[in-house]
């Protein structure tokens, strides 16, 4: 299982960031090749889709990876996931309905929702590669599947300026590349046939659930303000936050592969019940965090309108303050992921549920309130005001509940 380790890590890496980079590529391709009216669709847009995404992956592939004993088939989280799809799709279709959208809307929502239910479906595949030790045709497929992407989008819509066009090519390559290169992949290590196993169906949607429900609370709560924005502001005004949050995606990225390398360490210190040191640990990841933070507070400050302005043919000059509260809110945002993973370490799953799930409450009240009072300026102080939130929920229970756990480990 090391023969193909790096070639595993290498490509994995390459498309993981390639995926993850997509959205600010294509968002700055239409809003230069756009209108800013169409480039707030389209940010709206591409945020329903990832909110979506999680109705298809559901659960994810952590669950059929570590499936070593092989007590579910492939064919299983397979047909799982054509379920899963399928119902991300009638969701995504009756959310428009029910949000009213006109055509032109509907049609870019819903076709960048079968993007990313096109992404939902090949990941179970990624699973079966993943699982035979074969990561890097995953992450081969999705470098190629990104690249095709973003160039696509600019020669079409370059000569088009038909976004309705252009996301439905993009549409058709991903079907291609599942066709011709996901499906076979994993098929020649599997060779799997699709059957319906209720029992097992039972099993993968209820030992799930609550990792569904974290992942999707998760992606909700930082686009609260976007999906709070829709029909309150103009489309141009939905695209200015759109920008000016796409840094704070950025930096809460660039944050998570910094700390990522300690999380193995965490591990190894709870299993071997050095109280101390876990704390530490924790505490020096939060200091790490908050001096990268103020590095890219500073670099906002100087730098942050003037670039962004810039890179996108958009006047940001009134909204310094705003992209400050906002980097500052990741900020908040990337101490939490520390806490999470704490907490994952040993063992909570269940009480993030309870912190996404009163932090959405939170957004879903306080977003449209601010929004209504400050318009766009509401979004910015609603993003900061919920991850703020979520961070003070991780400390509370995690002060609360890592004690508890390392005395019952320790058998007091």
């Amino acid at each position: 299982m090391q023969n193909n380790l790096k070639k595993n890590f290498l490509w994995n890496m390459i498309g993981m960031t390639l995926n993850s980079f997509n959205s600010l590529f294509l968002m700055i391709i239409v809003t230069r090749l756009n209108s800013l009216n169409v480039s707030g669709i389209f940010t709206l847009a591409f945020s329903i889709a990832c909110l979506m995404l999680y109705f298809g992956t559901y659960s994810g592939r952590v669950f059929q990876v570590t499936d070593v004993n092989s007590e579910i088939s492939d064919s299983d989280y397979v047909v799982q996931r054509i379920i899963t799809c399928v119902i991300m799709l009638v969701i995504s279709f009756g959310y428009c309905i029910i949000m009213k959208y006109d055509s032109y809307k509907f049609s870019i929502v819903f076709l960048l929702c079968v993007l990313k239910g096109l992404e939902a479906f090949a990941d179970v595949f990624y699973g079966i590669l993943h699982k035979n030790d074969f990561l890097y045709k995953a992450g081969f497929s999705l470098t190629i599947k990104s690249l095709i992407s973003v160039v696509l989008f600019f020669v079409v819509d370059l000569f088009t300026r038909n976004l309705i066009l252009t996301i439905l090519i993009v549409d058709i390559v991903w079907v291609l590349v599942l066709i011709f290169y996901d499906i076979p992949s994993a098929n020649k290590l599997s060779n799997f046939k699709l059957m319906w196993n209720q029992r097992n169906l039972n099993f993968l949607f209820k030992s799930g659930f609550f990792i569904f429900l974290i992942n999707f609370f998760s992606v909700y709560i930082v686009n609260a303000p976007k999906y709070a924005l829709d029909g309150r502001v103009a489309d141009s005004l939905q695209a200015i936050f759109g920008i000016i949050l796409m840094p704070a995606t950025l930096v809460s990225l660039a944050i998570q592969y910094f700390v990522q390398p300690y999380l193995q360490k965490l591990a190894l210190l709870f299993n071997e019940l050095k109280k101390k040191e876990f704390n530490f640990l924790i505490a020096k990841l939060v200091l790490i965090t908050i001096g990268l933070g103020i590095v890219c507070l500073v670099g906002a400050f100087l730098l942050g309108i003037p670039v962004l302005s810039l890179v996108y043919g958009v006047d940001l000059t009134s909204y310094k303050v705003d992209l400050l509260i906002i980097i500052t809110g990741a900020i908040f945002y990337s101490m939490s992921i520390i806490f999470s993973a704490a907490l994952t370490t040993v063992r909570y799953t269940f009480v993030q549920f309870v912190i996404y799930l009163i932090t959405s409450v939170v957004g879903l009240v306080i977003a449209p309130m601010l929004i209504k009072n400050y318009g766009v300026h509401g979004a910015t102080y609603a993003y900061f005001l919920i991850m703020i939130s979520q961070f003070i929920l991780y400390i509370i229970f995690y002060i609360a509940l890592q004690k508890r756990l390392f005395n019952k480990r320790q058998g007091v």
